[in-house]
């Protein structure tokens, strides 16, 4: 029944362009690449985009049953997480306000605060980022500069945008912005509280590219894996399968880049995964900044896509469904 829902909700227009761009890097036949993503969706629960991002056509079945797929996903926010509580990470003020002990800058909301407290965060913080309360992958997110603007007239503007979330302008460290200036570098950790102890089961830096003033990989950013010594030692990789070693705007290298306050980030995320235990399986985004470390936002479905990118895994290109399983389901 599962399968048969899936078949019906796929959008047929854009499956068929991706089959093409697999068949054209792969030099395998439309066809024959349809049949391998139907048996793969069956065996291992993947969709056709799992099939294009994690490059299944190059892999054997025993390589794709250790990759973590869209059924393989839900699956685990199903046990670990609480839909109850979904709420919290949605609605970027009431995260804000419950995870308030490790959020350094200033905010307010415009669907709460009174007119003077709108004046006087602007009068503080005459350039600042807007966003919505409960948007999604950068959308929406701008970088604002009220010097020189009607007070007045920018308030109704950003209400008429759906902009009711103010917040203070991170400057990042300046090690970061040497990689890429326009956007917050964020580095994704994503936690599991299981019985009560916290593992580290995933982390990324974010990048973000082409002038844009946010990171997110589905936004035109890019990202690489983290070592456990906060180190990259893997090129990054865009949306659109192009890696970099070097950043195309800055040309700053990005192997072999050090994240600033990386040990300080993993024991932050580990006091914030108790916070809210009912969402066990978290992705947390955190910035370096001139300051220290800040907290941006968490996630409650963290986005398995960045999982396993081709550039980020090893010879033996095996996925890391076995790492989440021994922490999530206790299997060695």
């Amino acid at each position: 029944m599962y399968f048969i829902k899936r078949i019906f909700s796929l959008d047929l227009h854009r499956m068929k362009d991706i089959i093409g761009k697999i068949a054209k890097r792969s030099n395998k036949s439309p066809v024959l690449i349809f049949l391998d993503i139907v048996i793969s969706a069956f065996c291992f629960g993947s969709g056709y985009m799992d099939y294009y991002v994690f490059n299944f056509e190059e892999l054997s079945y025993r390589q794709r049953s250790t990759y973590i797929t869209r059924t393989i996903n839900n699956n685990y926010l199903k046990k670990m997480n609480n839909p109850g509580f979904y709420h919290i990470f949605n609605d970027k003020p009431t995260f804000l306000k419950t995870y308030q002990e490790y959020i350094k800058r200033d905010y307010v909301n415009l669907k709460e605060c009174s007119y003077d407290d709108y004046r006087a965060f602007i009068a503080k913080h005459p350039v600042f980022v807007g966003k919505p309360i409960d948007g999604q992958c950068g959308y929406g997110v701008e970088v604002i500069d009220a010097h020189g603007k009607d007070i007045k007239e920018l308030y109704d503007v950003l209400k008429n945008h759906g902009q009711f979330l103010l917040e203070e302008k991170i400057i990042q460290d300046q090690k970061m912005s040497a990689l890429y200036p326009c956007a917050i570098n964020t580095i994704r950790i994503v936690t599991c509280l299981k019985d009560g102890q916290v593992h580290i089961l995933f982390s990324a830096l974010r990048i973000g590219n082409k002038g844009k003033v946010v990171d997110n990989f589905n936004n035109g950013g890019m990202f690489s894996v983290i070592d456990e010594d906060g180190v990259i030692r893997k090129p990054a990789i865009d949306k659109e399968g192009i890696v970099y070693d070097v950043h195309p705007y800055t040309g700053t290298p990005i192997v072999g880049f050090e994240i600033p306050h990386f040990a300080e980030m993993i024991e932050l995320c580990k006091k914030m995964a108790h916070i809210t235990p009912e969402n066990g399986l978290t992705g947390w985004d955190i910035c370096a900044t001139d300051q220290g470390i800040d907290v941006v936002e968490g996630n409650q479905l963290p986005g398995y896509d960045i999982y396993q990118s081709k550039p980020h895994l090893n010879e033996d290109r095996l996925g890391i469904k076995p790492r989440f399983d021994a922490v999530i389901n206790g299997r060695k």
